[in-house]
């Protein structure tokens, strides 16, 4: 059956709200379950390795939670998709800067976890860079492989940069 320009479908819903709602915090609850369990698997390397907790913190901990949307973007990416993969790309710093650190920071006022936001000049540099960077990129609205690629050596060229920088005073290396 063809639709008109004003005609619409009627929308087929399988779950009820109520499902759903229950689907999302039993997610969530795996989730977070998830999260701690990395957590206490990633104690035992940092004890018996080199790395810092300032490294894993910057490139592993600050991946695993995104990985969903990283994946859709490089589904979005093999089907030729590229501005839509940086887009998702590009909402996940969003994500992290304007709902998830100040939830963190609000919820660290009021029950006292430990969360310190260490900002330092490495931080500030890299930011201030990334920033400028994506900004380039999206300026015309369009990109390609290139500049999909160029992203992904600059992300790679940043993690070195943390591996090899010595860890703050606040989070040193067990």
């Amino acid at each position: 059956m063809l639709l008109g320009p004003l005609e619409l479908a009627d929308p087929v819903v399988h779950w009820s709200r109520w499902r759903a709602l229950a689907a999302l915090i039993i997610a969530t609850v795996l989730m977070a379950c998830c999260a701690d369990l990395s957590i206490q698997n990633i104690e035992p390397m940092l004890t018996h390795s080199s790395i810092s907790q300032y490294f894993i913190g910057v490139t592993l901990l600050a991946m695993v939670p995104e990985l969903p949307e990283i994946v859709n973007g490089i589904q979005f990416a093999l089907q030729n998709n590229i501005s839509l993969s940086l887009e998702v790309g590009s909402c996940i710093a969003v994500q992290v800067c304007m709902i998830q650190i100040p939830l963190l920071i609000l919820f660290n006022a009021f029950y006292d976890v430990g969360f310190v936001l260490l900002f330092s000049d490495i931080h500030l540099w890299a930011s201030i860079f990334s920033v400028i960077l994506v900004n380039y990129i999206f300026m015309d609205g369009k990109c390609d492989y290139f500049q999909g690629t160029a992203l992904v050596v600059v992300y790679l060229i940043l993690m070195a940069l943390y591996f090899f920088a010595p860890s703050p005073r606040s989070c040193p290396s067990t």
